[in-house]
């Protein structure tokens, strides 16, 4: 077995020609995709509901471009284990961040008063 090619045998890295190729692909499609969402947010060429729409079509759409040409996720075995463990970390960054933005509202909900109590303590507190 040849070291230079351990990887692209065991289907972890894509062959050199492959992968190159995936790369000029993926640039293109990204630049692409990243100017026409652009061009449609600058020249409101939809109304703003239907933009809102097509912007987040755009964005699934360079998601799923990021995935297979940069990522390589394809149909191979690699690729699949490759996809669990970003699924993994994805629902791992998901739970953080929804925690943390839950428990941000809560305290804030539980800390300040209404704004009639916000109003008579800065009026209570002239010297502030």
């Amino acid at each position: 077995m040849n070291k230079n090619n351990y990887f692209e045998e065991i289907g972890v890295w894509p062959h050199a020609g492959k992968l190159m190729r995936a790369y000029a692909v993926g640039f293109v499609l990204s630049l692409a995709l990243t100017f026409l969402a652009y061009l449609m947010a600058t020249h409101h060429v939809l109304p703003q509901l239907s933009l809102m729409i097509a912007l987040i079509i755009l964005a699934c759409a360079q998601f799923g471009v990021q995935l297979m040409c940069f990522l390589h996720l394809g149909k191979e075995t690699a690729s699949r284990e490759r996809l669990i463990i970003l699924s993994s970390a994805t629902f791992i960054v998901l739970i953080l961040v929804s925690g943390s933005l839950w428990i941000m509202f809560h305290l804030n909900e539980r800390m300040m008063g209404n704004p009639t109590q916000m109003e008579q303590y800065m009026d209570d507190e002239q010297g502030i």
